[in-house]
């Protein structure tokens, strides 16, 4: 086997809770990260001895090693100790700097991949070592499903049983640096303003069959762009049984339980100017 086609999902998070500063410079999280529908494509391909490329039809600004992907075949390589010329080619669906960890699942494609196509060069336990070094996402995307992630957000735990659900993705025509908004999260958690260490300070919608969600960092985002905000509330408002941001934004999601509710929010819902409304649904597996 020479070349692999594997779907690379985006993901939300159902609650995501922010614990404190680490001793290493990032936060202490826990959260709750899904897979979705919405995917990218990535195929790979050895080539025998050669060079790393990487290519995003469509989106040129993508290519090269500037790319996650490009550095994920680059540190699995060096780690298998190969020379073997490996070929990336990725259709991208999932939106850029949306909190859906679109790159960091491309990534994630590209060691799974490679991982099958080498037969194994290297143990589990140093594959999620790569992963956790190129990013704090890119562990969850090598399993399969829903999964509770803490420390840093590299460390997962496999969660079943979750109620499926369809989604009203709200998509921003704008980013949201996650510096930024944890340092914005600093500064109203100083001023007393918005932020604190209770649970799910940024909840904007309850429960979801059972489980609270909610977003930490949601006050912080909202800060930075109040549409954020505004975008929940007319989700909530066009019947989304809960609606909140995912990661650090500026995606937003409302949670219905069949598509039939699905289409009809987004039918109902007060679109604001720029966004997109996309249709997606969990999934138990994404492979």
């Amino acid at each position: 086997m020479r070349r692999i086609d594997l779907i690379a999902p985006a993901k939300i998070n159902l609650y995501l809770r922010v614990l404190g500063l680490r001793d290493d410079g990032y936060h202490e999280i826990d959260t709750l990260m899904v897979p979705i529908s919405l995917a990218d494509r990535v195929g790979v391909e050895i080539t025998g001895r050669g060079e790393i490329s990487v290519r995003c039809p469509g989106r040129p600004e993508l290519d090269g090693p500037d790319n996650l992907a490009w550095r994920a075949a680059e540190m699995f390589r060096r780690q298998a100790g190969g020379d073997s010329g490996i070929r990336v080619v990725i259709e991208k669906n999932i939106p850029l700097a949306a909190g859906l960890g679109g790159g960091s699942s491309d990534a994630a494609a590209v060691l799974r991949a490679l991982d099958r196509l080498l037969e194994h060069p290297i143990d589990s336990e140093e594959l999620f070592s790569l992963a956790g070094r190129l990013g704090a996402d890119v562990p969850f995307f090598l399993h399969s499903g829903p999964c509770r992630a803490t420390g840093r957000g590299t460390v997962c735990q496999p969660v079943s049983g979750l109620a499926p659900a369809w989604l009203v993705l709200a998509v921003a025509p704008f980013g949201l640096s996650t510096a930024e908004v944890y340092n914005k999260r600093k500064q109203l958690t100083k001023s007393g303003a918005g932020a604190t260490n209770s649970p799910l300070a940024g909840c904007a919608g309850g429960e979801w069959n059972g489980l609270v969600v909610g977003n930490d960092l949601q006050p912080a985002s909202e800060a930075l762009q109040p549409a954020i905000g505004r975008v929940c509330k007319a989700l909530l408002k066009a019947g989304a049984e809960a609606s909140l941001l995912t990661g650090s934004g500026p995606t937003v999601f409302g949670l219905c339980r069949t598509e039939d509710e699905a289409r009809a929010v987004a039918a109902r819902v007060e679109k604001q100017p720029g966004w997109r409304y996309l249709l997606a649904y969990t999934v138990a597996s994404a492979r």
